[in-house]
C-alpha cells in the first residue's frame, strides 16, 4: 500500500511539475516574441541609409533575442523536464535492481526524437514511436527479454498505447485548468479530472509491474 501511494503522489508531481514548465515556457516564449516583433518592427521603421548605427543596435538586439528564445526553448526547457522525468518517473520504477543510469539512457533516446518531432520535422514521431515502445519494454523487462517487442508485439504495443496516451491527457486536463482559471470555476473540475487520471497511470503502472514482471 505503501508503494502504492508513493507512485501516486510522484506521479501527481510530475504532471504538476511539468505543466507548470510547460505553461511558464508559453508565457515565456510570448515575451521573446513581443520583443521580436518590436525590434523588426523598430528596424523596418527607420532608414538604414541614415541611421546605419541604429539600424546595426537594431539588429545586434534582435540577434540577441532572438538566440535566447532559441536556447530556451530548445535546450533549457527540454533538459529541465528530462530531468524531472527522470528523477521522479525514475523514482517509481525504483525497486529491485533499477539504474538511474540505465533509466537514463533508455529514456534519452525516444525523448530527442519527440523534442525533434515538435520542433523539427514530424515524421521524428515515427521514430519516436518506435523508439518509445522499445524504451517501454525496458522499463517491465530485462534487456534479454527486449525479443518480446517484438514477439508480443500484439499484445505489448496495445499497452504501451495506454501507457502514453494517458500522460498525455493528465497533461491536457492540466493545462486546460489552467487556460479556464480566470473564466470560469470549472477549473477545478477539469483539475479533479486530472488528479483521477494521474490516479488511473499510476495504478496502470503497478499493474503493469506486476503483471509483465
Amino acid at each position: 500500500m505503501k508503494h502504492k501511494l508513493k507512485i501516486i503522489l510522484i506521479d501527481i508531481l510530475y504532471f504538476f511539475l511539468v505543466s507548470i514548465i510547460l505553461i511558464l515556457t508559453r508565457n515565456i516564449t510570448y515575451g521573446f516574441l513581443s520583443r521580436i516583433q518590436t525590434f523588426g518592427g523598430q528596424l523596418n521603421a527607420i532608414n538604414i541609409n541614415e541611421n546605419l548605427l541604429e539600424a546595426q543596435n537594431l539588429l545586434s538586439n534582435l540577434t540577441s533575442v532572438t538566440t535566447k528564445a532559441y536556447i530556451f526553448i530548445f535546450f533549457i526547457v527540454p533538459l529541465i523536464i528530462f530531468a524531472i522525468y527522470v528523477l521522479l518517473q525514475g523514482a517509481t520504477f525504483k525497486k529491485g535492481k533499477f539504474s538511474y543510469k540505465n533509466f537514463t539512457l533508455t529514456s534519452i533516446v525516444p525523448f530527442i526524437f519527440l523534442i525533434l518531432g515538435l520542433f523539427i520535422d514530424s515524421w521524428f514521431f515515427i521514430l519516436f514511436l518506435i523508439t518509445s515502445y522499445i524504451a517501454f519494454i525496458l522499463y517491465f523487462y530485462p534487456y534479454k527479454k527486449l525479443d518480446l517487442s517484438y514477439k508480443k508485439i500484439y499484445k505489448l504495443f496495445p499497452i504501451y498505447l495506454i501507457y502514453t496516451i494517458l500522460p498525455l491527457l493528465i497533461l491536457g486536463f492540466f493545462y486546460l485548468a489552467y487556460t479556464r482559471m480566470a473564466i470560469s470555476m470549472d477549473f477545478i473540475v477539469i483539475l479533479v479530472f486530472a488528479v483521477i487520471f494521474s490516479l488511473i497511470f499510476s495504478l496502470y503502472k503497478v499493474y503493469l509491474s506486476k503483471k509483465l514482471n
